[in-house]
């Protein structure tokens, strides 16, 4: 699929703000950036409901002829193998820094915490398997994993059914609950009487992402004038600096589910591709700083939690530019090393499955 540079932009414009938010952890009682920068999670669960949808319609042939159950995890392998091996190289990274930053835990713990990290490695946290984790941002791929393999099977039972009606009914329905219950998205790890809220937030979104796929290939059949182009840009830049502004100044309130909203129809607007700026975001230096997302994404949490061990004396004035550094830095280190493992896999792949497969 060809990259798209609106999506690869704000994505790393929300992953920056996701980073900023958790700064929050060594703020104490100061003031932070981002009071609620949760509501970018959003915008990530749009997107991977959008691609959901787009790979799964795009099946043909005999591929739809396979039972849902081999479709479902060969859906779910193929994800899981787009993340790696960046997904465990951050954890390492994370799981040494939390052991040892601000000074080394004891050994005994360090293994205690090895041990309780195996439901994370297996991305089940959310399915409420959540014990230690060493990367606090991983719940994000647990809720989404989880949320897809019940998902799909829905999915691939009967597409048109899913996209026209299942997922409108599912998105509407569980985040309807959601603002009854508690009037916010956030609080991943409250438990909801039968699974995390983590999961089911991923659930609805996922489903909006659904929809915005559907309202983006009625989108692309459009020829619109040069106004209503710029009106697009207008609308879609509008939602995402709205969000922005908001979480920036405001704390967490129902304002989410009017965020998401938003998001749901910028995010629709970047994927037709029919806005009059659009181009502008197509290169190479936009579609890297879509890449770099993921990693910076996946670096930064550990050192938010310890900080304060390092430095006890510290203002958040002067933790704050201490913490990017080292966040932007783990996370070219997790870029650059999980690039080197890809090649050299790359390169040994049949050398390596030889130790372990007899061939015939």
């Amino acid at each position: 699929m060809k990259r798209n540079g609106a999506v690869d932009f704000w994505k790393f414009v929300f992953s920056c703000v996701i980073l900023c938010f958790h700064s929050l952890y060594f703020a104490g009682k100061e003031a932070y950036l981002f009071l609620d920068g949760a509501n970018m999670v959003e915008f990530f669960f749009l997107v991977s409901g959008f691609f959901m949808a787009s790979s799964v319609m795009k099946q043909t042939g005999d591929k739809l002829k396979e039972p849902v159950w081999k479709s479902t995890w060969q859906f779910l392998f193929h994800k899981i193998k787009s993340m790696c091996p960046e997904y465990y190289v951050a954890w390492a990274v994370s799981f040494a820094i939390k052991q040892t930053a601000g000074g080394m835990l004891p050994l005994r713990k360090i293994a205690k915490h090895g041990l309780e990290c195996i439901w994370e490695l297996l991305f089940l946290r959310m399915a409420g398997f959540d014990d230690y984790n060493a990367n606090g941002a991983t719940w994000y791929i647990s809720a989404m994993l989880c949320a897809m393999l019940l998902l799909l099977p829905l999915f691939y039972k009967n597409r048109a059914r899913f996209l026209y009606l299942t997922a409108p009914l599912l998105a509407i329905g569980i985040t309807g609950y959601l603002y009854t219950v508690s009037k916010t998205l956030r609080g991943n790890t409250d438990w909801m009487g039968l699974c995390m809220r983590g999961l089911l937030r991923a659930m609805s979104v996922l489903c909006i992402g659904c929809v915005c796929y559907i309202a983006c290939q009625k989108l692309k059949e459009v020829r619109f004038t040069p106004f209503a182009q710029a009106l697009l840009s207008f609308v879609e830049t509008g939602g995402y600096l709205f969000a922005l502004y908001w979480t920036y100044g405001h704390r967490t309130s129902k304002m989410q589910f009017l965020i998401l909203l938003l998001f749901a129809v910028s995010v629709t607007i970047s994927f037709s591709h029919q806005g009059i700026i659009a181009f502008v975001y197509d290169n190479r230096a936009v579609y890297w700083l879509g890449t770099f997302s993921f990693p910076l994404f996946l670096s930064h949490h550990a050192w938010s939690g310890r900080m304060n061990r390092m430095f006890p004396k510290e203002s958040y004035a002067q933790l704050f530019p201490k913490y990017v550094a080292l966040s932007v830095a783990t996370a070219f280190f997790v870029y650059v090393l999980s690039a080197f493992l890809r090649a050299v896999y790359g390169k040994y792949k049949g050398a390596f499955w030889g130790l372990l497969v007899q061939s015939e």
